[in-house]
């Protein structure tokens, strides 16, 4: 599984900034398991959802998207259960019952054309805004996904998120016929490549406003930690799994005027478009987010901060800036008595009891730490 897993991950960078290549990363990511395919499934707020498909499932997209989507018990289950459940991920047994298997329309007539009889799924949160699913789908003939299978998916998903990232960037760009060089310059978080050597080759307005860096030469990175996480980077991962540590953000400390920022390290794409030329010797990228106190926390960050689940840390950012749970849980697709079941358990997980106390407590975080993400939650 190690070498499946190492090229799963590098596609999943290499896709990062060229998006065109998720379909294929995301075959990989099957390949890891033997399994079908694999897919994404993101949403952004008020704005509907989206899908990107292994090769081997484009064929149903447009049937899924058209009219199986409503019908989809796995889906529309999971959405509540990955707020009421305390961990990430989800299979099969954990939204529907063994007779809704026998029975629903969803597992007797629109998967089997798949080949498909199991999901192993894990959410993550690329942006504030934005919920993304990545879900491997399993042959009704093998068994369902075990835990430490699970636990495999969950490690993807966190690579996907960071990659995920800077992807959200460049599909917009796509959309203006823009080109991946304009694209990096005019994103609205830094941005930053490097070569082997550590040295700029790219640095947007943004990334300059918030750090210094300058072209053609070394990048240093204000914490021991980060620049650990720039150099494996830029080494790329080798085979086996990618260090956990990898997956975490980095925060950045600065001295004022300079804000407090949080930062994601990961390999460049090794299959830059022709056309830009500047980043074909790119080994790493440097996403940089700044600290916005004014916006609920960007609840990934707050999950890797506090040791959360992404649908605790989403109810804490919503509420912990002032949302009350009624308007939280209609904005986040959710039962009130859910969102107010997940945020006692908040509460009890990172020592306070008071919603002003949850605030006062993501105040500090936001405005010594950095918030990283953009807008909603």
């Amino acid at each position: 599984m190690d070498l499946h897993f190492s090229r799963a991950v590098g596609l999943i960078y290499d896709a990062a900034a060229d998006p065109a290549l998720w379909p294929q990363a995301l075959g990989a990511v099957a390949d890891i398991f033997g399994d079908v395919g694999a897919l994404l499934i993101w949403r952004r707020e008020s704005e509907g959802f989206g899908t990107i498909l292994s090769p081997s499932l484009q064929w149903a997209q447009e049937e899924f998207e058209t009219y199986w989507w409503r019908h989809d018990i796995r889906s529309i289950r999971g959405v509540e259960k990955l707020y009421a459940a305390e961990k990430d991920v989800l299979c099969d047994y954990d939204v529907v019952t063994q007779e809704e298997i026998d029975t629903h329309p969803i597992y007797t007539e629109f998967l089997p054309r798949l080949g498909i009889g199991w999901f192993g799924a894990a959410s993550v949160a690329p942006e504030s805004a934005v919920s993304l699913i990545v879900s491997v789908q399993r042959a009704r003939a093998k068994p369902p996904f075990s835990q430490e299978e699970l636990a495999v998916v969950h490690e993807l998903a966190r690579h996907v998120e960071k990659a995920f990232r800077l992807s959200l960037r460049l599909f917009e760009a796509e959309a203006l016929n823009k080109g991946l060089s304009e694209a990096l310059r005019e994103a609205d978080i830094g941005v930053i490549a490097v070569d082997a050597a550590a040295r700029v080759l790219l640095a947007n307005d943004k990334a300059r406003e918030n750090i210094e860096c300058h072209i053609d030469q070394q990048l240093r990175l204000p914490t021991e930690p980060a620049r650990a996480a720039l150099q494996e980077a830029i080494g790329g991962y080798g085979a086996g799994h990618a260090p956990g540590g990898t997956l975490q953000p980095l925060l950045l400390q600065q001295p004022s005027p300079l804000p407090s920022l949080v930062a994601y390290c990961f390999p460049a794409s090794r299959a830059q478009k022709a056309a830009d030329i500047m980043l074909t010797r790119a080994r790493a990228m440097v996403l940089l987010f700044e600290a916005r106190p004014d916006e609920p926390i960007d609840p990934a960050f707050l999950r890797d901060m506090l040791g959360l689940t992404l649908g605790e840390a989403r109810i804490a950012a919503l509420i912990g800036h002032g949302v009350p749970p009624k308007a939280a849980a209609e904005r986040l697709g959710i039962a009130e008595s859910t969102a107010r079941t997940v945020l006692k358990r908040v509460f009890h997980k990172i020592g306070v009891s008071r919603q002003s106390e949850l605030a006062a407590l993501l105040n500090r975080i936001a405005t010594h730490a950095g918030a990283g993400g953009k807008g909603g939650a």
